[in-house]
């Protein structure tokens, strides 16, 4: 199946001017019917936070997991003096348009420009240091043999990439499902620039204590960019959130969507959008009334219920 999706509302409403369209097939990820509610709203928000402070340092970036190349073409129009790129996914098929969905947004943009597209995990494929390192990529770890379906790459990682990065059995990264985040941002702060700077989008279903651990044992220093609330992406992948949860005896943090949007509103928030002025904890507290684990998640969301969780994005840097 191929669709074209037009992109144009979605850089309006995280700041960008640009109009286009891209096109995406069964393997790559789309796009939201509302771009608040897509993980890309808050990249892109991130994108152009960065820009915002260091627009022009920018010369080298890559882009890790790709999936369809919307924040590639986002970098494009918000760093002026970007030169040299590096845009990934580990799905090496998918690759190819994603180079055509870049190139048809900037059909006479790119002739001073290297872009370069290869396939592999985390920053492997990256030949060169780079002054940015952008990555939107999957929390739960599973077998290798749970990863052959379409689109499971977008939510499912491979456990065996990153067993090695376990601490044991209590290890809180491990019980989190946060050992892949750890191997990612381990590789990219090999192939930093010493001034760069790595933006990581988080899914906050778990402990915030779990995070800075996280960034902490990849030996960098992190700042929270943005917070918001948004409703889970890919609902049928809650079982595998609900089976990790049993097999290593954890709670996820999930909401039921309407009560937590209800919440909020309540507060003063709109939804869905950035949410300013809260911390993690504070944010917990409020939206306690309305919190699910992963197990109560996956039993609503099949009554046709939505699910929300907060949703982080990191700056970090060495």
């Amino acid at each position: 199946m191929v669709n074209t999706i037009d992109i144009t509302n979605l850089m309006r409403e995280t700041g960008i001017n640009h109009h286009g369209v891209i096109t995406v097939t069964e393997k790559m990820s789309g796009l939201e019917p509302n771009p608040r509610d897509d993980w890309l709203y808050y990249g892109l928000n991130s994108l152009n936070l960065t820009a915002q402070e260091r627009g022009t340092t920018i010369r080298s970036a890559a882009f890790i997991g790709s999936g369809n190349g919307i924040e590639t073409i986002a970098a494009l129009k918000l760093f002026p003096n970007l030169k040299n790129l590096y845009v990934t996914d580990i799905v090496p098929e998918i690759l190819p348009q994603i180079q055509k969905n870049i190139e048809s947004n900037f059909p006479k943009g790119l002739k001073r420009k290297r872009v370069n597209y290869s396939a592999g995990r985390d920053c492997i494929p990256l030949e060169q240091k780079v002054d940015l390192i952008y990555g939107n990529l999957p929390l739960v770890v599973v077998n290798t043999n749970r990863l052959n379906r379409s689109l499971s790459t977008t939510t499912l990682t491979d456990a065996a990439a990153y067993r090695h990065l376990s601490r044991g059995e209590n290890d809180l990264l491990r019980k989190y499902s946060l050992l892949s985040q750890l191997g990612f941002l381990i590789s990219a702060k090999e192939r930093l620039n010493d001034s760069g700077i790595i933006i990581t989008l988080i899914g906050g279903r778990i402990p915030y204590e779990a995070i800075e651990e996280c960034f902490a044992r990849a030996g960098l220093e992190q700042r929270l960019l943005l917070t918001g609330f948004k409703k889970q992406s890919d609902p049928q992948f809650l079982k595998e959130y609900s089976d990790f949860e049993a097999k290593e005896k954890t709670n996820f943090v999930f909401y039921d969507y309407a009560k937590a949007a209800g919440i909020l509103e309540s507060v003063g928030v709109k939804m869905p959008d950035i949410i300013a002025g809260y911390s993690d904890k504070q944010l917990k507290k409020i939206l306690r009334p309305a919190q699910i684990n992963a197990s109560q998640a996956y039993e609503l969301s099949k009554q046709g219920k939505d699910i929300g969780h907060l949703a982080y994005a990191f700056a970090a840097n060495l």
